[in-house]
């Protein structure tokens, strides 16, 4: 009751490489797929930094003007004391 099977090596072969070809595929697509979800988290991560340059620009800005604006008034008040004790030396 022993059967023998007769297989040629070509159809292994054959069997094999189709095996091989439809791994291929699937790993070309799961590649393609992350592919895709890594551009999506690229232009997302490029927002957040783009709202982040934007925040921090807001803040140096405001920083910057509340600054400039102590020291003219600080300058206006130097100037006015100055002015009045070079003009007005006896008041």
């Amino acid at each position: 009751m022993a059967q023998t099977i007769e297989v040629s090596l070509i159809d292994i072969l054959n069997k094999i490489e189709a095996r091989i070809e439809h791994l291929d595929k699937s790993i070309d697509a799961k590649i393609e797929k992350l592919d895709v979800k890594i551009d999506a988290l690229e232009d997302k991560f490029d927002t957040r930094i783009d709202k982040l340059e934007t925040s921090m620009n807001n803040r140096f800005n405001t920083l910057t003007l509340g600054f400039l604006g102590i020291f003219g008034v600080l300058t206006g008040g130097i100037l006015a004391i100055f002015s009045k004790v070079v003009f007005f030396p006896n008041l």
